[in-house]
């Protein structure tokens, strides 16, 4: 099933909700970092915002995630950009960082810390953060109460512990850092580099895995998780935090 997922998910040009100008909007809120920052960028995939922060901040980013292919893809397409000097790919579970404490100046999470749970990687990745670092993460929240009830079993079986933009400003507080700011990504930041190209993928995917009842049923679920981003969009949304560490 592995495979097949990483067939479905291959060549996307993102790997989940997210965009360039949400990328530069969040590294705009970010000051007085130094001239070459050392960043970890958690999750990277195939690092479409890693080549961001390569171009607005320079330094030595290191691009961490546990799918080789994604980390081959990124090296490749780096050495393409110019931006090879200043990023480092590596290979690891996220919840396994063999870095030093109070190492990074800022850590990047796009789409990628609820992996390890929002509170316990907000406390997991403090220690790795010089004093008065930042983390910059996106985070899917409720946006508005009363959902339907099937947009919520939906993600009580994805993510049970999704919770609103309120809880998780307390759970930033709690953790130990201060909130720089937060914004709501736009539907486009959804649909231009993930659903759309996402969904055009699954039309070939039903074809290719026609007699695969399995490999069907993930593709449906994926469908089923577009269609109801198409249908109920206020409801929910992903949501940059900036936070510096206290």
């Amino acid at each position: 099933m592995e495979e097949i997922f990483y067939d479905v998910f291959n060549g996307l040009p993102r790997q989940g909700p997210g965009d360039n100008i949400s990328t530069k909007r969040a590294l705009d809120l970010i000051k007085g970092l130094p001239k070459d920052p050392i960043v970890l960028d958690l999750g990277c995939g195939t690092g479409t915002q890693t080549f961001e922060l390569a171009h607005h901040l320079g330094g030595t980013i290191h691009a961490l995630d546990n799918n080789g292919a994604y980390l081959e893809e990124l090296n490749v397409k780096a050495s393409q950009l110019g931006y090879s000097e200043y990023i480092r790919t590596v290979y690891s579970n996220m919840n396994q960082l063999g870095f030093s404490k109070r190492y990074f100046d800022l850590i990047w999470a796009e789409g990628s810390i609820y992996i390890m749970g929002f509170e316990y990687g907000l406390q997991y990745l403090k220690p790795f953060l010089k004093d008065e670092g930042y983390i910059a993460v996106t985070e899917i929240c409720w946006l508005k109460n009363n959902q339907p009830t099937h947009l919520k079993d939906f993600f009580q079986q994805e993510y049970a512990a999704m919770q609103t933009v309120e809880e998780n400003i307390e759970t930033i507080t709690k953790s130990g850092y201060d909130v720089i700011d937060y914004f709501i990504l736009s539907p486009s930041a959804w649909w231009d580099n993930y659903y759309i190209p996402l969904e055009k993928r699954l039309v070939d995917m039903r074809v290719k895995y026609g007699e695969n009842d399995h490999a069907l049923e993930l593709i449906e679920f994926v469908q089923l998780e577009i269609d109801l981003y198409r249908k109920y969009p206020e409801f929910y949304g992903y949501v940059f935090f900036i936070m510096r560490k206290k």
